[in-house]
């Protein structure tokens, strides 16, 4: 739902932040930078489906994969049927996503000009 209302105001917004999740809308020719993170552990996350959306994200799309993380540590709802068994607890799972998205919200140092 996040990509549809994406490709539906990308005049209006900069960017998307995927977690655990695809897009089967076709973002690929938009301006919009995109994050994509989920976990190495994630077994309610469909793979090929991921994969197969995968091109309707922008070439420049910055995918990160938490190792140890699982589905069910992206929200406060408890473990999923089918998840994986991380081997990274809810906080570390937390803390790196927090880090990941920070990382990629701040605005690129601008080059000092050289006189």
């Amino acid at each position: 739902m996040a990509a549809v209302y994406a490709a539906q105001h990308t005049d209006t917004l900069e960017g998307l932040i995927l977690l655990a999740a695809y897009s089967n809308t076709d973002l690929s020719h938009s301006s919009l930078r995109v994050l994509s993170l989920y976990g190495s552990e994630d077994g309610v996350l469909n793979y090929d489906k991921y994969r197969d959306n995968r091109p309707y994200l922008p070439e420049d799309t910055t995918e990160v994969v938490l190792q140890g993380g699982c589905h069910a540590y992206f929200g406060s709802y408890g473990a999923q049927r089918g998840d994986g068994h991380p081997t990274i607890t809810p906080t570390e799972q937390i803390q790196q996503t927090v880090q990941h998205i920070m990382t990629w919200i701040q605005p690129p140092l601008q080059k000092a000009a050289v006189p």
